[in-house]
């Protein structure tokens, strides 16, 4: 009896010891956007940080292109042992509303791992507008009877969708103009190429500063550390809107539960991290870590609140 009690106690260490060692291999970060741009700055800041705690290297692999779709892809041609992860933002909960054929399930092939940061949007517009607050720039743009135009970061990008809720909100009716990122749909502001556009705080606060557009409305509960100035929405007059930029960890399903927890404390131990938060406060972004099951809640709230939006612009899939 002894014996079978010792091998018992061996085999329950021997599997504890082997849950520990993991990552038993190099990490690969599978995000689905351009080298450098905001994503890309916080994977590469994230993967240092994990790299040194973890014992492992973690490799930063850039697939963009098909909305997400192709680094989507990627990770499910991986095995799932929870060595791959996927940075998504909102483009991953809209999809499934505006792709009519998404070659994979986002709901059955996917393990959410943790939120990352988010960062709310600020509605600035060109200095051609001639308003200087929110309300003067909603009575403008009801003015314009459908003329004026709003630029997004992609065509179903958060951006895009939280401009068609403020449109909802606001009872305006505005052009939508597509741009491949942030930083062309910002120049198309700058440019006065189109009227307005919600911006990420990191890529439009520095042309805020400069004079070059006009800030109205941040979309988040509180002022932006970042631009302390600019109200609120409810602040300014619309309560009850908001929208963001936000960045989460998925691996694939199938991954064994002790491995997805792993992962999720490795990653929010990192966003601690003093040069990662260095790289949240350079881009705009708060830290938000959360745990799997929360960070499932809130991508199912996030698909909610997208597909009504979806179904009041009458955006049809492609």
């Amino acid at each position: 009896m002894k014996q079978f009690v010792l091998g018992l106690s061996l085999c329950l260490l021997s599997a504890a010891a082997a849950a520990q060692k993991f990552p038993s291999q190099p990490l690969t970060l599978v995000v689905p956007y351009a080298a450098g741009g905001s994503s890309d700055a916080l994977a590469r800041s994230l993967a240092q940080a994990v790299g040194k705690e973890a014992g492992v290297g973690v490799i930063v692999e850039n697939r963009p292109g098909g909305s997400t779709v192709i680094g989507a892809q990627a990770l499910l041609g991986k095995p799932a042992d929870g060595h791959t992860l996927f940075m998504m933002a909102a483009s991953f909960v809209i999809n499934p509303y505006l792709i009519k054929s998404l070659p994979y399930d986002t709901r059955k092939d996917f393990q959410p791992v943790t939120q990352l940061a988010s960062n709310p949007h600020v509605l600035v517009v060109s200095s051609k507008v001639p308003a200087s607050d929110l309300k003067g720039f909603i009575d403008w743009a009801k003015a314009q009877q459908g003329k004026a135009s709003f630029s997004s970061f992609g065509n179903g990008s958060s951006g895009h969708l939280g401009f068609e809720l403020f449109k909802q909100r606001a009872g305006v009716d505005m052009l939508h103009v597509p741009y491949k990122g942030s930083a062309p749909a910002t120049m198309a502001v700058l440019s006065g190429e189109v009227d307005a556009t919600l911006g990420d705080v990191g890529v439009v606060a520095p042309h805020i500063a400069a004079g070059k557009v006009k800030a109205l409305a941040v979309s988040g509960s509180q002022r932006s550390a970042a631009l302390p100035g600019v109200p609120t929405f409810a602040e300014a007059g619309l309560a009850g809107f908001t929208s963001e930029t936000w960045m989460g960890l998925l691996t694939r399903a199938g991954v064994e539960d002790d491995r997805v927890e792993r992962l999720h404390r490795l990653f929010a131990q990192a966003l601690q991290d003093a040069e990662v938060q260095k790289t949240l406060r350079q881009q705009g972004m708060e830290a938000k870590p959360s745990a799997p099951a929360d960070f499932a809640r809130f991508l199912q709230q996030q698909s909610d609140q997208y597909r009504v939006a979806v179904d009041k612009a009458g955006l049809k899939p492609d």
